[in-house]
């Protein structure tokens, strides 16, 4: 039969009452904690410490250069070494104040280790912010993932929610009930100008939903010949709600203004004439062969105009004459902005009738209601003829130039020898010197982009032929790309600085277009269509190239398809302007009939991503 050893025991309370002295190695158990105390032969019951394990094998709680460097805690309390009764922890456990992971976390707050996922992301440059709204990643093949448009299916339709074409007052009869005269448009859609102004609610005047609408005017043929001679020059301003597609012109007594006006010439007082702007800033420059306010007959001329935040006109400056004004060409030129208000330089490029060079002012615009002020007269440098064309600088809001990105914020080609060099202006007004190289020198009608390459902006200018020159700074050569876009380009001409807009998406270096001046027939596909594509700022090659079908069923852009009439595209930043990408397009209507001038504004929904259709690669 087995032996029965047992040990002294009693109630934590009995033995402490009692208080009685063990034996050198005689055991105590308090039966109702468990708790257990060893005595020496000294000393009392209630001096003894209760009985903990040994270290042989374990480590105990209280041996902080063991297994636990911290203080072992449960939902953030620390836990006592002995007496802790519940069966399981409850709370979080914690080591040092930081959660343990347990395995109910894998998949949720931390991941599995996967030997295939670290391959891969150690494999990649992933994206550090999100993208577009239905956009998907998509690798370049070479290691760098991004975001990118979805490839649309072949049966993809844009039926876009488009807004009422709202058309200006007609011209003719506010002029009539004005008493002004019979009038009518003094030039084709060349003359006409359609620009983004400054509102008084963008943070950044190059998002504003306010838009001005100018072109020169002249009496009807009979009012002529009734010897009632009307010329000069008309504006008109709308503004754009874009969630509720709402286009509203200026009413009543200002839907329309006139500048430079006068009875006495009985001839078109307009010719040869080119605008020159900063989107959002308010300020326009106009240079020609023109009949000016007070003159008798076609001078060279360099006029200044300013609105205010309502598109009403402010003032004007002028400079006339030969050695005094310039004269070259039609069409409207942007020049880049170099803050948020739109405030900059421009140069007002043409041929000085003094001498027959090529020549520049420099116009200071002010972004304010004052007319912008004019500079003094420049030749072009080593011209040695009349040709000098302005670049269309295409603007992707918010990036601006300093002392270290000093890239061009406007650039011009010129003759020298029957070859074009170039003149760059930077964001503090001065003028490079000739630039020989970097470029076609056959060519002299160029359009240009600002582009981000990483942090550093870089302005890439394309040539007739869709060649690339990539510009840092506006004083030194740009790097020629000559074997880049071969096989496709964005507008079949650009003619006029690729008249019909450019539209900056928001997305990086990301732009929208017409093939021409109108929803013309796409070079390539042979379709009516809008283009989108990116640009890579390393070499200037179109990349992410897509097109988005329209037809008859389209809302909106389906009667823009009339030769008569022609349209500048623009982007809309939200009601406030201060989206960070655009969430309308705007068609602005440009009428090619002088004496209807019949010109309206539409707001019209984003294509959807599966509206989008790739060219093929190949």
């Amino acid at each position: 039969m087995a032996d029965i050893i047992q040990i002294r025991r009693d109630t934590a309370a009995n033995w402490t009452s009692a208080n009685p002295t063990l034996a050198n190695g005689e055991m105590g158990l308090e039966t109702d904690t468990g708790k257990l105390k060893v005595g020496d032969g000294t000393t009392a019951w209630t001096s003894v410490s209760y009985y903990t394990l040994g270290t042989v094998g374990t480590a105990q709680y209280a041996d902080a250069t063991a297994n636990f460097t911290g203080d072992l805690q449960k939902g953030g309390s620390t836990v006592p070494a002995l007496g802790d009764t519940t069966a399981n922890f409850t709370g979080t456990l914690q080591q040092g104040g930081s959660n343990v992971v347990v395995d109910s976390d894998i998949g949720s707050t931390v991941q599995a280790h996967d030997a295939n996922l670290a391959s891969f992301l150690g494999a990649v440059d992933l994206p550090t912010a999100d993208g577009s709204a239905d956009q998907i990643l998509k690798t370049n093949g070479s290691g760098t993932v991004s975001f990118g448009d979805a490839a649309g299916g072949g049966g993809a339709t844009y039926a876009p929610t488009a807004g009422t074409t709202v058309y200006a007052e007609p011209m003719q009869e506010f002029f009539s009930t004005q008493g002004w005269g019979a009038i009518q448009s003094g030039g084709g859609s060349s003359y006409l100008m359609a620009m983004r102004s400054r509102d008084a609610t963008a943070t950044n005047k190059a998002k504003s939903n306010r838009f001005l609408f100018m072109l020169p005017y002249t009496h009807t043929y009979t009012a002529g010949q009734n010897g009632n001679y009307m010329n000069g020059w008309a504006t008109t301003s709308f503004s754009v709600v874009p969630s509720t597609r709402t286009v509203t012109w200026n009413s009543g007594g200002n839907a329309w203004d006139r500048f430079l006006y006068h009875t006495s010439y009985s001839g078109n007082a307009a010719s040869t004439m080119q605008w020159f702007t900063i989107p959002g800033s308010g300020q326009t420059t106009i240079n020609g062969n023109i009949v000016w306010s007070g003159q008798s007959s076609h001078q060279f001329s360099i006029g200044t105009i300013s609105f205010n935040d309502n598109g009403i006109y402010q003032a004007n400056n002028s400079s006339v004459g030969a050695g005094n004004g310039l004269h070259h060409s039609n069409g409207h030129r942007n020049t880049l902005p170099i803050d948020n208000s739109a405030s900059g330089y421009v140069a007002s490029t043409g041929y000085n009738g003094s001498n027959s060079r090529a020549s520049y002012k420099i116009i200071t615009f002010q972004a304010s209601t004052a007319a912008p002020s004019i500079g003094s007269m420049f030749q072009c440098a080593n011209t040695t003829s009349t040709t000098v064309e302005s670049v269309n600088m295409i603007n992707q809001p918010g990036i601006y130039p300093d002392s270290t990105y000093n890239y061009p914020v406007q650039i011009w080609r010129y003759n020298n020898s029957s070859v074009y060099s170039a003149q760059a202006l930077n964001y503090q007004g001065s003028v490079s010197g000739e630039i020989t190289s970097g470029f076609a020198r056959h060519n002299y009608t160029n359009i240009a982009f600002l582009l981000m390459d990483g942090s550093t902006p870089v302005v890439m200018m394309y040539d007739n032929d869709w060649t690339a020159s990539r510009w840092t700074s506006y004083n030194s050569a740009p790097t020629y790309f000559d074997n880049v876009n071969r096989d496709w380009r964005p507008k079949s001409q650009m003619n006029y600085g690729g008249r019909g807009g450019f539209v900056a998406t928001g997305v990086e270096n990301e732009f929208i277009c017409f093939d021409g001046e109108a929803p013309y027939y796409d070079y390539f596909t042979n379709q009516i269509s809008l283009k989108k594509f990116k640009i890579n700022p390393t070499n200037g090659q179109f990349t992410d190239r897509y097109y988005c079908s329209l037809d008859n069923s389209v809302a909106g852009l389906w009667t823009k398809q009339n030769p008569n009439y022609l349209h500048s595209l623009h982007g809309l930043w939200g009601d406030d302007g201060n989206s960070s990408t655009i969430t309308h397009l705007l068609v602005v209507t440009k009428d090619n009939v002088s004496t209807r001038m019949s010109h309206g504004a539409q707001v019209i929904d984003l294509p959807a991503a599966s509206d989008w259709l790739p060219y093929p690669a190949n």
